[in-house]
């Protein structure tokens, strides 16, 4: 599935690929069609790191912060404070060419075929690719067969899957997804999940929000959680659920004690008024 070019060499698995420190955003209040007075501060001190070669969950309830986020990670929204870093530099035209990103909602052309949308897709991105290529992305997210239908004619579930192939289309090293899974039934899901795995044994990074914990358990190797624009934990699933009780307990334990910042991979006490142990 991905291009022939080499996976990371031994060693590098700690390499952050992207990096975000102390992320701050806020945007004007608005009511009706006027400004109200003060901002509406949606990231308060942001922090997180993922690394390459890894599967990482950023998990948060609807509102939390999880697209304004990856929106900055790209340099599609500018922060008020913090820091970026892409493959250890600014975020700009060039590290941006590394990666492949899915937005929850993507919003093709109506009109066009899901092969002219990859088409597309290839032309914005600069990219040369064999007509094989387009075969092969639409194969894997099962959607070469209605290669030929208008988008307009697509579910919303396989347009999530034709974000994918979209964003697989040259091969990047770094994958940033935007709730994948959103509107998938559950054959659909099981094979995003089967997709996210391959990349990763090929050596690319998957950086994905979701809500649903399940995916989570089954495919991540490190989570972040962020609530109420707060990164509260980042860490293993071992640290996040040391006990591997009911994972979703667990999430509505942790959002619902109100906890500040939780530094990577601290083991959590929901007894203490802090939060850490």
């Amino acid at each position: 599935m991905p291009l022939s070019h080499p996976p990371p060499t031994e060693g590098t698995g700690l390499e952050p690929v992207l990096h975000l420190s102390g992320v701050t955003k806020s945007y004007a209040r608005v009511v009706g069609e006027s400004l109200a007075r003060g901002r509406r501060q949606v990231l308060a001190d942001v922090s997180l790191t993922i690394r390459r070669g890894e599967i990482y969950g950023f998990v948060g309830l609807n509102g939390a912060g999880k697209t304004t986020t990856i929106k900055i990670a790209l340099g599609l929204t500018h922060p008020d404070a913090g820091t970026v870093r892409l493959f250890g530099e600014d975020v700009s035209a060039d590290p941006c060419a590394r990666v492949g990103y899915a937005p929850e909602k993507p919003g093709f052309a109506s009109f066009l075929t899901g092969l002219e949308v990859l088409e597309y897709a290839a032309r914005l991105l600069g990219c040369r690719l064999p007509g094989a290529r387009f075969q092969e992305v639409l194969e894997r997210v099962g959607l070469w067969d209605d290669r030929g239908k208008q988008v307009a004619n697509y579910s919303k579930g396989m347009q999530q899957r034709l974000a994918l192939a979209a964003a697989m289309l040259h091969d990047p090293d770094l994958y940033v997804l935007d709730e994948p899974s959103s509107g998938l039934d559950p054959l659909g899901r099981r094979l995003v999940k089967e997709i996210l795995k391959e990349l990763r044994r090929a050596g690319r990074t998957v950086f994905f929000s979701t809500h649903i914990l399940a995916d989570v358990r089954e495919i991540c190797d490190r989570i972040g959680v962020i609530h109420q624009g707060r990164m509260v934990f980042e860490g293993t699933l071992e640290q996040f659920n040391p006990t591997q009780g009911d994972l979703e307990e667990r999430f509505v334990a942790l959002i619902g004690a109100g906890l500040g910042v939780v530094p990577n991979g601290s083991s959590l006490d929901l007894e203490s008024p802090q939060g850490i142990s």
